[in-house]
């Protein structure tokens, strides 16, 4: 019915992450709302484009010390002239080697908020606007309840917000890459305390032909308090652009020119024959490397009506530490 969104995962056994790192710390530093062909407040708001989506990924610890990833998205999507509304939630228990996802979609009723965003559908639910957001979902025997707080300004993607694809499209597109969470994981019936850190994506625009094409995304969060968000889009003749934003823990950002970034798989996982993602990444930001490796192989996502997709929490080491969210998409034949 409608196509999405994809990420890998590595081949070795799950990764014992509970002495491997420290928390992520805390970053906060203020800064003037950016300028661009973004507006805010008001394009936090649904916008009426074909496709567009409230996109949030990040890593939580609990008192124990245990790390889990999770991922919760909205999206707003015409189909035949109706609009729907489509959810899509994940979490990583790293230490118990689970992954559990789960998704569903509905007609949209059309009600856009006075401020802010505001979406429920069956056991999720997604509140916010102005970097401050709430979150409630439930996959499998996992129920999430987080509060998000921006430490840092939203940041333009593609250095003003706007990019117009290769492949025909256009996209608005603006980041919260460090969203300081807390609230509770409910694990099997046990509420567990949790804090950790989220990045949010907002997007939106004319996106079905990036859709079909493919495309690979990486959302590091480093522990020196900067932020880098990588895309790798495929080209219809089978080329591959690169770019992405710098933001530094000074929460200045910058755009990373392509000949200053280098992404290079380093493995790959297959859960059958006709889908292979590449699995673990070296990616060289100027003169510093960074080796990208997922928290678990099986990270995959197989939402009935919905393309299957790739997307997983990563540990970063090399000349700097920290976690990170990789997706990857159009990786499977059919």
């Amino acid at each position: 019915m409608f196509l999405l969104l994809l990420a890998c995962v590595a081949d070795p056994a799950p990764t014992d992450t509970t002495d491997q790192a420290d928390p992520l710390p805390t970053y906060t530093c203020a800064g003037d709302v950016p300028e661009g062909q973004v507006s805010f407040p008001e394009d936090e708001q649904p916008q009426g484009a074909s496709t567009e989506w409230w996109y949030w990924t990040g890593h939580l610890q609990d008192d124990a010390g245990r790390w889990y990833g999770f991922e919760q998205v909205f999206f707003l999507f015409d189909y035949n002239g109706t609009p729907y509304t489509m959810v899509h939630s994940a979490v990583t228990d790293i230490d118990a080697d689970v992954f559990a996802f789960d998704g569903g979609f509905d007609v949209w009723d059309g009600e856009v908020p006075a401020e802010g965003f505001s979406f429920a559908l069956s056991d999720w639910s997604a509140t916010g606007g102005g970097g401050h957001d709430v979150l409630e979902g439930k996959v499998g025997d996992y129920g999430l309840d987080l509060v998000l707080d921006d430490a840092k300004q939203p940041v333009l993607e593609h250095g003003d917000g706007y990019h117009e694809y290769d492949a025909g499209g256009y996209t608005y597109y603006y980041s919260r890459t460090r969203m300081n969470a807390a609230g509770t994981l409910d694990v099997g019936g046990e509420a567990r305390a949790v804090t950790g850190s989220a990045w949010f994506d907002r997007q939106w625009g004319d996106l079905d032909a990036a859709i079909r094409s493919g495309w690979d995304w990486f959302a590091l969060q480093l522990d020196d308090g900067r932020e880098v968000m990588i895309f790798l889009t495929r080209g219809a003749d089978g080329t591959t652009l690169a770019g992405g934003t710098l933001v530094g823990a000074d929460c200045m950002a910058e755009e990373i020119p392509a000949d200053q970034l280098v992404v290079t798989s380093t493995g790959t996982w297959s859960p059958e024959e006709g889908c292979v993602y590449p699995s673990g990444w070296d990616v060289t930001l100027g003169d510093e490397t960074l080796h990208v490796t997922p928290v678990r192989a099986d990270q995959e996502l197989a939402v009935p009506g919905v393309e299957r997709y790739w997307e997983g929490a990563a540990l970063v080491d090399g000349d700097a530490t920290g976690r990170a969210y990789v997706e990857l998409t159009k990786y499977c034949d059919g």
